[in-house]
């Protein structure tokens, strides 16, 4: 014969109405404190990475020249084949090249879609076989204005309009080929960097 147990002796499992709904009141708190706090983590880190990968092709740049101990050029590039002139909307690319010979030694692409890259008048202005956006690289690895022996201290500015702090990324290069990043605020969209003093 099969005995029942009765119903006060079986054990009910789960959870109640007011346990769910402190675990939900809880996990909504916590959410709306996170998700601001990780875009912002990562729209700053996408900040970082273009800047950094900008100053890596830089960085080349000096080194390339140095080692074959010729000119070599850091330029703008919209195909990655050739040095192009930057539009009003900001790079769209970099190359990597000697100023003789048009092999690319590197190149990349920039993600135009949510950051900007500016440069100032400096980078603008000099100009390598009639295209402007070039630094030149000196085989002492200074930095020169691309069709001139003169001395180049310019900005590159990676920026995005997100509302993060802070939301620009400042590469200064300066004649002597020091080359370094600074992280600043600025109010509007992306505005030209001023060439540094």
């Amino acid at each position: 014969m099969i005995c029942h147990p009765t119903q006060s002796a079986v054990k009910q499992k789960g959870l109640t109405l007011i346990e769910i709904m402190v675990t939900l009141a809880v996990l909504a708190i916590v959410l709306t404190v996170a998700i601001p706090s990780f875009s912002s983590l990562v729209i700053g880190n996408r900040l970082t990475a273009q800047a950094n990968e900008l100053l890596a092709g830089l960085s080349l740049a000096r080194t390339e020249a140095i080692k074959q101990n010729r000119n070599m050029i850091f330029c703008h590039s919209a195909d990655g084949l050739t040095c192009s002139a930057a539009p009003a909307a900001g790079w769209q690319g970099w190359l990597v090249r000697s100023n003789n010979d048009n092999t690319p030694v590197a190149s990349g692409n920039l993600n135009a879609a949510q950051l900007s890259v500016r440069s100032s008048d400096s980078v603008a202005g000099s100009v390598f076989n009639g295209i402007s956006h070039a630094i030149r690289f000196s085989p002492q690895g200074v930095v020169r204005n691309a069709s001139a022996d003169t001395v180049l201290n310019a900005v590159l500015r990676v920026c995005t309009s997100a509302s993060v702090e802070p939301n620009t990324r400042d590469i200064q290069i300066r004649s002597g080929g020091r080359i370094r990043v600074t992280s600043l605020n600025v109010a509007s969209a992306c505005p030209q960097p001023a060439n540094p003093s």
